[in-house]
């Protein structure tokens, strides 16, 4: 079953994009066309059948039918799904099943559909074809064919590793919570910690809510800043809640527009075990604890 959901996909977008990555400008753009052309059907289809689907920036479709709780998975997890597979817009179910699969094992569609799930959520999610099979043709795909996945997420399964690291920040961020005599601190369950500085008068947020931010990330420990600005939605970036580290997500659902705060960030909300570079090549170690003042400047949709 992986072999079918997961080496056809990987193979044929992963080919495209090395491709152009040695500057083959006919390949390319023969992937973008056909982008265009699914991303055009399948916005056409979902507006045609009143289906409440949001866009993701890779032009995959998602309809949100039950919402879940927690955090949606990461590259690196592993996830117990329910599916049921069809061509767009046909009745004909061409698989079902309930797989327990590492995310990046599956086709890039999936992978982003179900990066946009908590566990419990229920979705249909719409795939173009160059993020399910692409070209490959097969007794009951057809090659360039849309695919929608009705999809529960059952479970993420968390590393042992990520529980432990979990505690050890979080003794840290109250250790210096108490050092530095910061008060009115909420302990949220998640392990995030915030400070509310001016509480706004708008909407609140939900996980699916495009947003503008203004905000400054620092690296605890250290003070070091790494990012300081505004961020919105982009071409290649959807700016939904849901996009952002854990610790946004966490937080944004808990501010209405309008409010400032100060989030303490334990790393595994942050950007984990892996070392990153912030704006202005400020490096972030790996396990870096952070904070952010951060200002919900606008729900946009």
């Amino acid at each position: 079953m992986r072999g079918f959901l997961s080496a056809l996909g990987l193979l044929v977008v992963g080919s495209v994009m090395f491709t152009s990555c040695l500057n083959s400008e006919p390949i390319f753009n023969e992937f973008e066309d056909q982008w265009k052309f699914d991303t055009t059907a399948i916005g056409t289809y979902v507006r045609t059948n009143g289906i409440p689907a949001l866009k993701h920036a890779s032009g995959v479709y998602f309809n949100i039918e039950e919402n879940g709780s927690g955090f949606p998975p990461k590259q690196t997890s592993e996830v117990r799904f329910y599916y049921k597979l069809s061509l767009l817009g046909n009745t004909s179910v061409l698989q079902e099943n309930t797989l327990l699969e590492n995310i990046s094992d599956l086709v890039p569609g999936m992978q982003i559909g179900l990066s946009l799930l908590t566990p419990g959520s229920k979705a249909t999610i719409y795939v173009p074809s160059g993020y399910a099979y692409g070209k490959v043709n097969s007794s009951n795909i057809p090659s360039n064919s849309n695919l929608q996945f009705e999809i529960e997420l059952i479970s993420v399964t968390k590393p042992s590793s990520e529980l432990t690291q979990l505690g050890t920040d979080t003794v840290k961020l109250d250790q210096y919570l108490v050092t530095q005599g910061i008060e009115n601190v909420v302990k949220d369950s998640t392990g995030l910690r915030y400070v509310i500085t001016e509480e706004g008068a708008g909407p609140t947020a939900s996980l699916y809510n495009k947003v503008k931010l203004n905000y400054t990330g620092k690296i605890l420990e250290s003070g070091s800043i790494f990012f300081s600005g505004i961020n919105g939605p982009t071409e290649i970036f959807d700016s939904r809640v849901i996009n952002y580290i854990y610790a946004f997500q966490a937080g944004l659902t808990k501010m209405k527009a309008g409010t400032k705060a100060t989030l303490y960030v334990p790393s595994v909300l942050g950007f984990g075990n892996q070392p990153v570079t912030g704006a202005g090549g400020v490096s972030i170690p790996a396990n870096s604890n952070l904070i952010y003042e951060i200002e919900l400047v606008e729900i946009i949709e």
